[in-house]
């Protein structure tokens, strides 16, 4: 797959020790690529390609095209948090090393409602084949305030810094209800780290990722700054000056992304 974030924004890491803090600022023509690149990529994280086609097939388009805009959220605040939430899914998955298996947005049962739970569940294996999991957690406003970073930061450093046992259990029951032998396998180890509780932090890392349309520098820094340094951390701030009119040129091609199924 075409990677997202290195032909739409330029990013300026920096590491101190086991921490990294990513500054991510949109190139030059970037905002061309993601008005092209993301609209799909938005669908998938809402609906399969497995239910657009059984919805396809039941209702024919343009209906289908319909009901599956109707998955999208249509107010400012809805959007604003949705997207932030798939844009910290897709960083991970392109530059930090784990994946995100189960598409959580896809279990809504309100296009305008907020799901509970961590934000981001990232996994991975180490060399000895273990699991290790990212907790993540996405910002998305116009203007984003320190209280909303100190709030993202508190539920990060939550429970022992793990992942809520109830939001491992919803990715494994996902996962253990698939056929193929690796989504059960991967699901059965996150049932054991939800039923345990003990995973070390040297395989658990944190995201706070945040969508903005100021540039909340010293915000960004702060929080950087203040986070515990004994474990893999990552703070990222993606700026895009027209914060609410991007979020709504995202759905609005989303939607359009939508409609086109009936030339497939």
């Amino acid at each position: 797959m075409v990677k997202l974030y290195d032909n739409w924004c330029q990013s300026q890491p920096t590491v101190d020790g086991k921490k990294t803090l990513w500054r991510l600022v949109e190139r030059e023509r970037g905002r061309d690529f993601a008005l092209r690149e993301l609209p799909s990529r938005v669908l998938n994280h809402y609906v399969s390609d497995e239910e657009i086609a059984a919805i396809v097939e039941l209702l024919e388009y343009p209906e289908a095209a319909r009901s599956l805009c109707k998955l999208l959220p249509s107010k400012a605040i809805g959007r604003s948090g949705d997207l932030g939430e798939i844009l910290a899914v897709e960083f991970v998955e392109e530059r930090l090393g784990h994946r995100v298996p189960v598409r959580r947005l896809r279990g809504k049962d309100h296009r305008e409602m907020a799901m509970r739970g961590e934000d981001v569940i990232g996994v991975a294996l180490d060399r000895k084949n273990r699991l290790k999991l990212l907790k993540g957690e996405a910002k998305s406003a116009k203007a984003l305030s320190k209280a909303t970073v100190e709030k993202a930061r508190m539920r990060l450093d939550g429970d022992h810094g793990r992942p809520a046992a109830h939001s491992l259990l919803f990715v494994a029951r996902q996962l253990v209800k698939r056929k193929d032998a690796g989504s059960k396998a991967l699901g059965k180890q996150i049932l054991r780290a939800a039923s345990n509780r003990t995973m070390p932090k040297r395989r658990l890392a944190h995201l706070l990722f945040t969508l903005s349309g100021n540039p909340a520098t010293r915000i960004i820094q702060d929080d950087f700054d203040a986070s515990d340094g004994s474990r893999e951390q990552h703070v990222a701030n993606l700026r895009v000056s027209d914060h609410g009119k991007f979020v709504d040129s995202i759905y609005e091609e989303t939607c359009q992304e939508a409609g086109s199924i009936g030339d497939r």
